[in-house]
């Protein structure tokens, strides 16, 4: 229970809006405390700030945090557009989550509203001659701030957008649940694929269309602990589901087990990075086919994003498959044999005329061959053979990132 309501809770953070109302609140708080603890400062004090002095300053902060906020939020904007055009679509998502983006904007629309409630107290006469030294004191903290945040943001708008940082973020995202799916290849969750359903289940269906995100196995299982039920979770993370569609099954005819099971199996419009590498390593794969469109005639990219998808399933060596913690969930081992075919497959189909990509991929393959995982192995294996042949390999679409094939029971303990 504990460790979803942190995944959700580091889910929300992630989100732009989030940061700047907590840094608005913040704002207000500190004037508020500024009030509070001025009559703690000895009689003495009182005269050494004048209010001409922290009035200045709170106007000078007002109306320069609104130029940079305008313009930051400007750039921002320009460089998620230049980042979906260049490079592919779906890393408008990573940029998304781009925490110092968020931290860098929250700390200018904090300070704006720091300094513009303060203003507005000043001239309602609610910070008197008496009350300036706190408030001078506070002024010179948020400056300090301030500063930080543009050295900060100047720094980063160095490497902003491009292809390398893109690049790397999506590599160390994907890295990370590439590593947890390799470790818990069901998420902790029992075999599907070695149990034998009962006589009598109830299905669970889609709520809505779209990609199945994530699976909070915590929450499942503590419900059907409550229920003293099973659940046959039948997705695969990543791929689209239509409304109504089987995401579940279940020996419980129990309406607020379903409800529940429904909920937290995450269905959204678009897939997300952390229980899905396979979306991860798609946006390096992208990055390197349009790198080997004729309009761009980039090999050294596709080469670089090879390398960067090699990187991320090899270095996973050696790992250890934890044991299944959750007794009363069922899922199906994650693909990785299927996944390598989806992100390789298409580089090899477009680069059969480019002999340093080939190269770069035969390496690659060569590689991923002696993988520690079998079925993995055997993928790269098999289109390494195919691509000493020159042969283009056949592609399922992404939207067959699949879904399980309907007709095959799951099964129970």
């Amino acid at each position: 229970m504990f460790q979803t309501l942190m995944r959700k809770a580091n889910e929300f953070s992630r989100l732009l809006i989030v940061r700047v109302l907590l840094i608005a609140v913040l704002s207000f708080l500190s004037v508020a405390i500024a009030y509070v603890f001025s009559p703690l400062i000895p009689d003495g004090m009182h005269g050494l700030i004048g209010a001409a002095a922290v009035d200045r300053i709170l106007s000078v902060i007002a109306n320069s945090m609104l130029t940079v906020t305008t313009f930051s939020l400007a750039v921002m904007a320009a460089t998620h557009r230049s980042v979906s055009g260049m490079w592919t679509p779906r890393a408008h998502q990573i940029m998304l989550q781009d925490t110092t983006t968020h931290t860098v904007l929250a700390t200018f629309i904090g300070a704006y509203l720091y300094a513009l409630n303060a203003i507005v107290l000043r001239e309602t006469d609610v910070f008197r001659e008496d009350n300036l030294v706190v408030l001078f004191g506070m002024t010179l903290l948020v400056a300090a701030m301030i500063i930080v945040a543009i050295i900060r943001w100047v720094r980063h708008l160095e490497m902003f957008g491009s292809l390398i940082q893109t690049a790397q973020r999506i590599e160390d995202q994907t890295a990370e649940a590439w590593d947890l799916r390799m470790r818990r290849p069901r998420l902790g969750c029992q075999s599907l694929a070695t149990a034998v359903l009962p006589d009598q289940v109830y299905e669970v269906y889609a709520p809505r269309s779209g990609y199945v995100q994530q699976v909070y196995q915590e929450m499942l299982e503590n419900a059907a602990k409550e229920a003293n039920a099973h659940i046959w979770i039948d997705v695969q993370i990543g791929a689209f589901y239509p409304k109504g569609r089987v995401i579940a099954q279940t020996d419980r005819a129990d309406p607020d087990l379903h409800d529940i099971i429904a909920r937290q199996i995450a269905i959204g419009s678009l897939r997300n990075y952390p229980q899905d590498p396979a979306f991860g390593l798609l946006n390096l794969s992208e990055i390197a086919s349009r790198a080997l469109s004729p309009g761009v005639n980039d090999p050294g990219t596709a080469i670089d994003c090879i390398q960067r998808m090699a990187r991320v399933m090899h270095d996973t060596q050696p790992y250890e498959i934890e044991p299944s913690r959750f007794q009363r969930l069922f899922m199906a081992d994650f693909d990785a044999g299927g996944t390598l075919n989806r992100i390789f497959g298409p580089v090899l189909r477009d680069s059969l005329d480019a002999v340093e990509v080939t190269d770069a991929l035969q390496d690659a393959l060569c590689s991923l061959a002696t993988h520690q995982h079998a079925g993995l192995a055997a993928a790269a294996a098999e289109l390494g053979g195919k691509l000493r042949a020159g042969l283009a390999p056949d592609v399922p679409p992404v939207s067959a990132v699949s879904a399980p094939n309907p007709t095959a029971a799951p099964s129970t303990p």
